[in-house]
């Protein structure tokens, strides 16, 4: 089936949401340590900090994500943008270490639910062949937004004060919403297209279901190792959000144009992975029709690849060669971020879909609670900062290395259902693999 001309702009105000989602998580590390100093923070309290984005970010993924199948996802994704502009014109006003992580707690319920809201909308606008480079053209957009705008705040910062950031992005965030407002569409049959139907005979949930008929599918084989996995990325995105940042500036003394370079260059790299995967991926796909080999073979070689860099980098004596693998492991490990959502729409039918991905981003996004709190403490209570960002790096470099290999081992293309099933049991036949 044919991609609607009108797909691409549907696309194209996803890719800039998820832009502004993820600079709206990572300016919290950009600002870290001017906060920090004012706020008088410890490195457990910024810890705390960089959790707490995702204590209502899980359940809000989970919970509004579920009802994306249901819901005009136009409006939500509406009402979501609203969340996330309020909370960046209202943090400039924050004097304390409660009201920082009660605006983060916000920001976090209001993006929550974005991915699964993407996920629907890519699925009623692009066909199963097109997914791959749907979800690859949002994670692009969610990292090369950080590699763009972190130089910018950086020098905003560094000028105007750390406030002067959030109000620059409650801007963008209010320009985006209206223009979405205006040109966003719900599906193709708004402008008088078809609605792209998906071969259902070809995912192994074919009937929407309610949560209670969903649930046991959460303890699949295939889903728990995709949701680990992903868990993988979540950590070191939270890691690289949260503490590459202050790493850069008080260990590396890094300041001004190589401060600048540092921390942008990581999501440069991850925007090419993240584009350049998904084409392969696709390509694959298209030339196979084999998930494992198209989408799980990728996205295991690339976590493995991942954990390896951010080993180097947290070893070798060289600044030069450390920042390079600094910036090679962030882009390996989140390629599983776009191509998780292909194999969930493999697994499980576009009406069930929104069910599936926000269950899978609520239960692997929560590992980006604990990482926060695991390397705060790591550097509060070393013998000193810099061996316990190294400590932190290592840890994180062997939990990827651990999941990932066992990832890709473990999961298999889901079986495909029998004509022998009736409609009723027809909720998944296995996604065991």
């Amino acid at each position: 089936m044919k991609t609607p001309k009108y797909s691409w702009v549907i696309l194209l105000f996803l890719v800039a949401t998820g832009m502004i989602n993820q600079v709206d998580k990572i300016i919290i590390g950009l600002v870290s340590v001017p906060v920090m100093k004012e706020l008088h923070l410890s490195p457990a309290q910024w810890g705390v900090i960089g959790s707490s984005f995702f204590w209502f970010f899980t359940f809000s993924s989970f919970i509004l994500g579920g009802v994306a199948d249901s819901r005009n996802t136009k409006k939500m994704l509406a009402w979501t943008s609203l969340v996330w502009l309020i909370v960046q014109f209202s943090t400039p006003f924050v004097s304390s270490l409660s009201l920082l992580v009660a605006t983060r707690m916000v920001l976090g319920a209001g993006e929550g639910p974005a991915v699964a809201i993407s996920t629907s909308l890519i699925g009623k606008w692009f066909p199963k062949h097109r997914h791959g480079i749907g979800f690859g053209a949002v994670l692009f957009g969610a990292t090369i937004g950080p590699a763009i705008a972190s130089p910018l705040l950086i020098s905003l910062i560094s000028q105007d004060g750390w406030r002067a950031a959030f109000v620059a992005m409650g801007i963008v965030g209010l320009i985006v919403l209206v223009l979405w407002m205006i040109f966003g569409k719900e599906g193709p049959q708004e402008i008088g297209l078809p609605v792209i139907e998906e071969e259902e005979q070809h995912s192994s949930m074919l009937h929407k279901v309610s949560w209670r008929q969903f649930f046991p599918h959460l303890f699949s084989k295939n889903f728990i190792f995709i949701v680990l996995c992903a868990g993988c990325a979540y950590w070191l995105l939270a890691v690289q959000a949260v503490w590459f940042p202050a790493y850069f500036t008080k260990i590396q003394h890094f300041n001004g144009k190589t401060l600048k370079l540092a921390v942008s260059l990581p999501f440069l790299f991850a925007a090419l992975c993240q584009i350049g995967f998904a084409l392969v991926s696709d390509r694959l796909y298209r030339k196979t029709g084999d998930i494992r080999k198209a989408r799980i073979n990728v996205a295991g070689l690339t976590m493995l690849l991942s954990a390896i860099c951010l080993y180097i980098a947290s070893t070798v004596n060289s600044n030069a060669v450390s920042i390079l693998f600094f910036i090679l492991a962030p882009g390996f490990g989140i390629v599983i971020l776009s191509l998780a959502p292909a194999m969930l729409m493999d697994f499980f039918s576009p009406k069930n879909i929104g069910k599936a991905q926000g269950a899978y981003v609520a239960l692997s996004s929560s590992a980006s609670i604990i990482a926060p709190l695991v390397f705060g403490f790591l550097v509060q209570y070393a013998r000193t900062e810099s061996i316990g960002y190294r400590y932190g790096f290592q840890v994180t470099s062997l939990i990827m290395f651990v999941i990932g290999l066992v990832f890709w081992v473990s999961v298999r293309s889901a079986k495909r259902s029998q004509p022998s099933i009736k409609p009723e049991e027809q909720v998944s036949i296995t996604i065991n693999g």
